[in-house]
């Protein structure tokens, strides 16, 4: 029984893992000038901390150029003191454009590898 607790969740990571963690290094469908998987982002919109997790061609502006859209986890807010989150804030994934988001590149990316593991399925 143990051995199919373990298979169950074994396939439920790969397939949370293929979906959030797309760590593929020649990935033809990722925008060139693109900040890479893991920056650090300040989502303008939400006013929240998060990292890239993709991004991808959305519309075309008045001038004909792509522009990019950027798939974004964005972390709990934490309290005054840094301590805890409170109970309502939880992680979200959104889709920003391009001039919505502040890239923080003077930081090396984050591994998400890694930060999935920090979730540990709190992702809703």
């Amino acid at each position: 029984m143990d051995e199919i607790k373990d298979d169950l969740v074994d396939k439920i990571k790969d397939a949370f893992n293929s979906v959030l963690i797309p760590d593929l290094p020649n990935n033809d469908d990722y925008p060139e000038d693109a900040v890479p998987q893991g920056t650090y982002v300040r989502s303008i919109r939400f006013d929240k901390l998060g990292v890239v997790t993709d991004a991808f061609y959305g519309d075309v502006d008045t001038t004909g150029k792509k522009i990019i859209m950027y798939s974004v986890l964005l972390f709990p807010k934490k309290d005054m003191l840094g301590m805890k989150t409170t109970k309502s804030e939880q992680y979200y994934l959104s889709n920003e454009y391009e001039y919505e988001i502040i890239a923080y590149l003077m930081k090396a990316p984050a591994k998400l590898s890694d930060i999935t593991a920090i979730i540990g399925g709190g992702l809703y």
